[in-house]
């Protein structure tokens, strides 16, 4: 027992230089703590926990208590953080669908989006919205406007009549929460528009000339190009991927290249290595001004404003945001004279977008971005002096096989540092994503971006014509790899939703393995081991009901078999994913009435108020309100019971029926539904 305790204790003060790695992820843990929570804590916590923290710092000169109370203070302030950032917003959501309205509003964004058929339409964000209705309005809606529409443009005021509804819920319990997205973003309600919009003035400001801007250059790139290449090199320079056509994107993200697609880490980083080449090399061919200017650092600080230019047009991403904290911290140690820590600079972005946005920890691009690049440090950091002294020993073909190799290790290393987060998140996973990216990530590195950077940058003086056709030519090529490689065989492979507790294992297995430096890093592949092993153990629910009353689904046979093919189309697509399987078969309906049988428990499906079947031990589901009891039926839920408590999802077991609901399982957040009867909603006024 005393080796074992000096064994530990050696290797963690060995670390020490390591410790302040994990300053974000107890960070990041209070922050999830917040997020787990059925209830919504009182603001006082987050004061209190703010004290707790401030606090810690008293224990300075008791160096045991030091090491024990300081992570605990920074998981009190991750909580504390949430809770205020949350309590700050006080996103206003809709909890239910308004009658038409006549509103005004200030167009805050536009998105062009593509429909099936190719055509573009739009969809726009309006903010400081007014119409005649008692109603309190959220702060900002979504809208989307189809047809043949005028051009809107941020900074517009306009008025259209527009039907409003809530932000969906999740459509299984545990699922990706759309309305809790949605409330950080601001965004309380979404809708239609039922007229055209009248335009009735226009305004101008710093954040609305940027939106118009990228605006501008979105619209510059889809009108100029073919499609879909130009729907492409607009996600790549704005970040809105709105018009890109579902085929395309589908084979982006079956053959593991949808990264591409999303104004990432590499994006930035392929801008900022172009624009410092490009300015040093430049400042050198002026021998006076190189010998007067140090042109290292005078590159190192364009370096910086290009790249907060392009993260202002990008639109703030999250991969973007953490590669400027980390462009802006190499190029300011270059400006100091100093060499940057790279996984301390990792973990500084990370504290410091959870500081300002908490609530991205739970987002794909946050775990995603900083998953890849935590893996390609620390891979880095056990080969990188073997395979320097082993070039050092050779020629010129030992060093070409060191980058052939590295862009494999590379593609590999990010690919199993993303991958349980693709399982877990998107419920798919490709085998051919390595050879996807090792052709797809050099055309984008070395021609698509500085190809891309040079059209913007050429393009308002006239000369943007020859990077233009380089940009188009490559584009193509990308679609091509990723057309080709989406249609290899396993591309595509749907996995089902893992349990939340194996994917929480694997990633502090993960954490524990890259973040320290000593030989007990090795300790991390059990808790690994374990966590994929839990993907084995999972049951999956044998009966899914959709919360807006829409559609079943029963999984039997790994087939999902579904009451309707028409409605709920997008519920039946997440179902399937969420089961990891691709067939999906209508149930055998009649007079409005499905009826199937699990575990020899017959089930009634009623869609028809005036059809509403009662069978002696069976399980009816009534999508329509119950007009008659039935108490000889084992179970009933009706259209009541969804409106309350959101989707329902059952687990048949040998100890009998397990229900888990959506509404029951979120509990009482500023962010989850609720079920306001008609009698307690503000009466619209007459005459």
């Amino acid at each position: 027992m005393i080796n074992l305790k000096n064994y530990i204790s050696s290797f963690f003060f060995n670390d020490y230089q390591r410790w302040p790695l994990w300053i974000p992820v107890f960070f990041g843990s209070g922050i999830a703590l917040y997020f787990s929570f059925s209830f919504e804590p009182p603001l006082w916590w987050a004061l209190a926990g703010l004290m707790l923290f401030i606090s810690t710092a008293l224990t300075r000169r008791l160096p045991v208590l030091y090491l024990i109370f300081l992570p605990i203070g920074f998981m009190i302030l991750g909580f504390s953080i949430a809770l205020l950032r949350t309590y700050v917003l006080k996103t206003e959501m809709l909890h239910y669908s308004l009658p038409p309205l006549l509103l005004e509003g200030d167009v805050r964004q536009v998105e062009l989006k593509a429909t099936e058929q190719g055509l573009l339409y739009q969809r726009i964000f309006l903010t400081n919205l007014h119409a005649a209705t008692p109603e309190k309005l959220p702060k900002t809606i979504r809208l989307t406007l189809k047809g043949k529409r005028e051009r809107l443009w941020p900074g517009q005021r306009i008025r259209l009549l527009a039907k409003l509804t809530p932000i969906t819920n999740s459509s299984v319990p545990g699922g990706f929460d759309f309305r809790r997205q949605a409330y950080f973003n601001g965004i309380g309600a979404t809708g239609f528009a039922l007229s055209v919009p009248e335009i009735l003035s226009s305004s101008s400001s710093l954040f609305t000339h940027l939106e118009k801007k990228r605006e501008k250059i979105t619209a510059f790139f889809i009108h100029t190009m073919e499609p879909p290449l130009g729907a492409i090199a607009a996600a790549l320079i704005t970040g809105d991927k709105a018009s890109i056509p579902e085929k395309v994107r589908g084979d982006f993200i079956n053959s593991g290249l949808a990264h591409i697609l999303a104004i990432s880490g590499l994006h930035l980083s392929i801008i900022a290595g172009v624009v410092f080449l490009f300015i040093r090399r430049g400042l050198a061919l002026i021998p006076l001004l190189n010998l007067i200017y140090n042109s290292k650092k005078i590159a190192a600080i364009g370096t910086i404003v290009m790249s907060l230019l392009y993260l202002m047009l990008s639109g703030f991403g999250i991969p973007a945001q953490r590669s400027f904290i980390m462009i802006s911290l190499v190029m300011g140690a270059i400006l100091i004279n100093r060499t940057a820590l790279s996984m301390r600079t990792v973990a500084f972005a990370a504290f410091l977008v959870l500081l300002v946005l908490p609530e991205s920890l739970l987002g794909p691009s946050f775990q995603l971005s900083f998953a890849a690049v935590i893996a390609l440090i620390a891979g880095y950091e056990v080969w990188k002096n073997p395979l320097a002294h082993w070039i050092a020993d050779g020629g010129v073909l030992r060093s070409f096989f060191v980058y052939s190799g590295g862009l494999a290790f590379t593609s590999l290393l990010a690919t199993l540092a993303t991958l349980p987060f693709t399982i877990y998140l998107f419920h798919r996973f490709s085998l051919h994503a390595i050879a996807a990216n090792l052709l797809a990530v050099p055309l984008t590195s070395l021609v698509i971006m500085p190809s891309a950077l040079l059209v913007c940058l050429l393009t308002p003086i006239g000369l943007g014509t020859a990077p233009l056709w380089t940009l188009g030519k490559s584009l193509g090529l990308l679609i091509q790899i990723a057309a080709t490689v989406s249609s290899w065989p396993g591309a595509n492979i749907g996995v089902s939703q893992p349990p939340l507790l194996s994917f929480i294992l694997i990633i502090l297995g993960a954490l524990w393995l890259c973040l320290w430096a000593q030989p007990w890093r090795k300790w991390g592949f059990f808790p690994i081991f374990i966590g994929i092993l839990g993907f084995f153990w999972h049951e999956l629910p044998h009966l899914l009901i959709d919360g807006q009353g829409k559609l079943v689904g029963l999984y039997e046979g790994k087939t999902l078999y579904v009451s309707s093919t028409k409605k709920g189309k997008f519920t039946a697509k997440t179902w399937a994913s969420y089961l990891g399987t691709p067939e999906i078969k209508t149930l055998p309906c009649k007079d409005g009435i499905c009826q199937a049988s699990l575990h020899n428990i017959p089930i009634l499906i009623s869609y028809d108020q005036e059809h509403q079947p009662c069978e002696n031990g069976a399980i009816l589901i009534r999508l329509e309100p119950s007009k008659t009891p039935c108490p000889a039926a084992q179970l009933t839920i009706d259209w009541y019971d969804l409106w309350r408590h959101g989707s329902h999802t059952l687990w048949f077991t040998p100890k009998g029926i397990r229900i888990q609901k959506v509404n029951q399982l979120q509990g009482q957040r500023p962010w989850t539904p609720q079920a306001i009867p008609r009698k307690d909603r503000p009466k619209q006024k007459l005459g």
